[in-house]
């Protein structure tokens, strides 16, 4: 019974490896990717500009309520370097108006683009161009269109800016597309790369806890007592 069991496991421990064996050594170079690379600097987090304070004035306020019909809510924020009034419409629309002048900022130009992208990084590093996206880029998976910032910094920073809302939808350099690739390796999902609950990964998984456990029995098998000093060895007469 043993060498029966013996010479499954040695069978199955050989076919899974050869079958997922490339997977496990992605597994592993991905964590090791994930744990060497700090999240913060994958995310250009230390990069980005503190907010400054926005304040209309009640007058600012009164105004533009009275320009615009159903008006929810209005905040002020910066857009850029210019002071914008952002109001919310009780048919869900979203509108940014210099609080000065009362014009519309958005959609963003491309000099309005660069404002923004400018104001929001704080790193080494001028804008360089933009250009308006209509199809995900690969790097940037979120609503279109959109700007994509290019900067002359080391990290490649790449910041992607809403034509419609003014403000930095995503970060993105080098460090990001590195690790991404891994992630996408580590989770299976070569498409998308969001999802790790799907049946590719699933029966990889299960693969790993067979080849785990196939391990296991070789290991009782190849082992004995004398290898951990539990058996005295015999002398040579």
């Amino acid at each position: 019974m043993a060498t029966r069991l013996h010479l499954f496991a040695s069978k199955l421990h050989k076919w899974i490896a050869l079958l997922v064996g490339l997977q496990f050594l992605a597994w592993t170079a991905g964590g090791l990717v994930m744990t060497w690379i700090p999240i913060t600097l994958v995310r250009g987090e230390g990069n980005i500009a503190e907010t400054k304070p926005a304040a209309l004035t009640g007058l600012q306020v009164t105004r533009l309520m009275a320009e615009v019909p159903d008006v929810l809510s209005v905040k002020g924020r910066y857009v850029g370097d210019r002071l914008a009034a952002e109001i919310r419409t009780a048919d869900d629309r979203l509108l940014l108006l210099d609080a000065e002048t009362g014009s519309a900022l958005a959609p963003l130009s491309e000099e309005a683009a660069k404002a923004v992208a400018a104001a929001d990084f704080s790193g080494q590093g001028m804008p360089t161009s933009a250009s308006l996206l209509d199809a995900e880029p690969g790097d940037y998976r979120g609503p279109l269109p959109v700007w994509q910032v290019l900067f002359d910094d080391a990290d490649g920073t790449r910041l992607y800016v809403s034509p419609a809302e003014g403000r930095v939808m995503a970060r993105r350099n080098d460090y990001w597309r590195f690790y991404d690739f891994f992630w996408m390796l580590h989770i299976m999902d070569y498409d998308e790369r969001e999802n790790f609950n799907h049946p590719l990964v699933m029966v990889a998984a299960l693969s790993a806890v067979l080849f785990a456990l196939s391990g296991f029995v070789l290991i009782y098998h190849r082992f004995h007592r004398r290898d951990f000093g539990l058996k005295k060895r015999r002398r040579a007469s």
